[in-house]
């Protein structure tokens, strides 16, 4: 009876660690405005998990030039919708972004040779 629970603990083990992967990505503000929230949902789902840079007196202070690592912890894999909403109004999309491939993400700049692109939305 103690090798079978030990045998279906170790088959367990893989599918508990995948449930609580970590992922970090760098968020690097290269916009020319302030970025007010960041949000990323799996691919396609529209389940937006936000982070808000707005302090309480409403001024966002993620300015140009400045970066934040930001981490979380699921189980859906590599692939992420993200949305930054910047101070101007703007909102900036990339989709299917890797997570797995690029640990840092730039709303600014739009990527060639097969990286992510980003669409800049008034």
């Amino acid at each position: 009876m103690r090798s079978c629970l030990a045998v279906l603990c170790l088959w367990a083990f893989p599918l508990v660690t995948l449930a609580d992967a970590v992922h970090t990505i760098e968020v690097i503000n290269d916009t020319r405005s302030s970025i007010d929230s960041f949000a990323m949902a799996p691919a396609g789902s529209g389940r937006w998990t936000e982070v808000s840079f707005k302090t309480p007196m409403q001024e966002s202070w993620f300015d140009y030039e400045f970066a934040v690592k930001v981490q979380f912890r699921d189980g859906d894999g590599c692939f992420r919708d993200l949305r930054t909403m910047l101070s101007d109004g703007r909102r900036v999309f990339a989709r299917n972004f890797n997570l797995c491939q690029y640990q840092s993400y730039r709303p600014g700049t739009y990527f060639r040779n097969g990286h992510p692109g980003s669409r800049i939305l008034p």
